[in-house]
């Protein structure tokens, strides 16, 4: 951490409860809305907007117009960049996406736009104009969707901190049988801040990192983290209502829920847990087995009709080879429903998933294994169609006929959701993605690139034109 990170921090105890560095505000507040604007979402309590990761919504009866800009982060690498450049200035992508990118999904509620950022800041953009409204600095990466919620203390916006470190003497302990590993170093916990102003509502500090995006349900905050554990927090005061250990670290596998259980999942032991919401009490866990390194708690499953529906790596034997594998378990029971191997391919760097969505009973998703977008059937596991695209780990987006998916390589293809040709290939302009996944907002997608830049994209653009304007 650097000096003046350390200093804010120091000066923030004595100012702050939270000991936070409070939020900045832009000279243009980019409008944002005093009031309730029903021509845009109300909330945003989870990953993905919603259990299936369909993040996807458009006003009833409303003429709201798709809208077209760009915002380049403090420090975002500038479009006249070659890829060069990039390596002798950063190495590789893999340091620029731990300096400036945006690692997750943006949230859009009431005409703003949430965006974390792994320069450990999350900013509020105006909806319509990409103007910054405020900034918040967490003293440590932020790899979450930020959840939006009203509470008794106004609508506030979560977010959580923490990288995917860890220290020497956690690592030495992958060693020894049946020993809890703490993922993340430096200052972690959960934040909520006022939506309207970025300011400091309350914050929450835990031992691990705190990457997986958390969910919001009857009044509370409940996430997994790096320390082996699942918290509940009282929404609007931040207080602790139930913490259970299940041991094992969880990545970036963002809390879904079917009915009033939230679903994690978890490495070291590799498993998928179900915890009662109201009381944290453990009411199943799922074991796949045969999972390749950290894959099983990298993935943010997806519930739907009762189905939890997760990805992992599995082992092959084969010296840089991995396997693929779509699974889906009873929300009820924990007990497998089905298992689809997709394929094998070379291991992917850094995540080892792709995270589903659903809609209509089908399962979208892709493989950073195989290279290759599938459909699924929701219930059976059988594949509907597949279509060879390029590496991808982001949860698609549908809108009407389409389905979006967001690749490595900057490019964001529209393929035909009932058949899976591909419609068009468009080229975002600066930067790629990798668990960046699309939200689309009354047609306009509004995502966030690996070199730091955000766009709103009308999805009539990411089916006809080429390339950004």
């Amino acid at each position: 951490m650097s000096l003046s990170r350390i200093a804010a921090a120091l000066l923030c105890t004595v100012s702050f409860a939270g000991g936070i560095v409070p939020a900045v505000a832009a000279a243009d507040a980019g409008g944002l809305p005093t009031e309730a604007d029903p021509a845009w979402p109300q909330s945003w309590p989870m990953y993905g907007m919603n259990p299936a990761h369909d993040a996807a919504w458009g006003a009833s009866g409303s003429d709201a117009k798709p809208v077209a800009w760009q915002f380049a982060v403090p420090g975002a690498v500038a479009r006249s960049t070659t890829p060069e450049d990039v390596k002798k200035r950063y190495v590789n992508i893999t340091a620029v996406r731990d300096l400036v990118g945006i690692p997750v999904g943006v949230s859009v509620v009431d005409g703003t736009v949430y965006v974390p950022s792994d320069n450990g800041h999350v900013y509020a953009l105006g909806a319509t104009n990409g103007k910054l409204v405020w900034q918040f600095d967490a003293l440590n990466q932020i790899m979450t969707t930020p959840v939006v919620a009203r509470t008794a203390k106004g609508t506030l916006v979560y977010v959580g901190g923490g990288n995917a470190d860890f220290s020497y003497s956690e690592a030495i302990k992958f060693g020894t049988s049946g020993a809890s590993v703490v993922r993340g170093t430096g200052i972690n916990g959960i934040y909520a801040l006022q939506a309207k102003t970025g300011d400091l509502a309350w914050s929450y500090r835990t031992e691990g990192q705190d990457m997986p995006t958390p969910v919001y349900h009857d009044g509370r905050i409940i996430f997994a983290n790096g320390d082996g554990h699942v918290y509940a927090l009282d929404a609007a005061a931040g207080t602790l209502l139930w913490k259970t250990e299940i041991k094992s670290f969880v990545s970036m596998s963002s809390a879904t829920l079917t009915g009033n259980r939230v679903i994690v999942a978890g490495t070291h032991p590799d498993a998928i847990y179900a915890v009662d919401a109201g009381t944290g009490a453990l009411a199943w866990r799922a074991e796949p087995g045969n999972v390749y390194s950290s894959s099983m708690g990298d993935c943010a499953p997806a519930a739907a009709d009762g189905i939890v529906v997760t990805q992992i790596e599995t082992t092959s034997g084969k010296p840089g080879i991995a396997g693929s594998e779509e699974i889906a378990v009873d929300g009820a029971t924990g007990k497998f429903v089905w298992r689809t191997m997709l394929g094998e391919g070379k291991v992917p760097p850094r995540n080892k998933d792709a995270v589903p969505m659903i809609r209509d009973g089908v399962v979208y998703t892709g493989s950073p294994v195989t290279n290759t977008a599938y459909a699924l059937d929701v219930k059976t596991g059988a594949i509907l169609w597949r279509r060879k695209l390029s590496r991808m780990k982001a949860a698609p987006t549908v809108d009407g006929d389409h389905v979006f998916f967001p690749v490595a390589n900057g490019t964001i293809y529209a393929l035909d959701r009932k058949s899976g040709e591909i419609v068009n290939a468009y080229q975002s302009g600066n930067g790629g993605f990798g668990p960046q996944n699309g939200v689309i907002v009354n047609h306009t997608m509004y995502i966030g690139t690996n070199y730091g830049w955000v766009y709103a994209i009308p999805t009539s653009d990411l089916i006809t034109a080429k390339s950004a304007r």
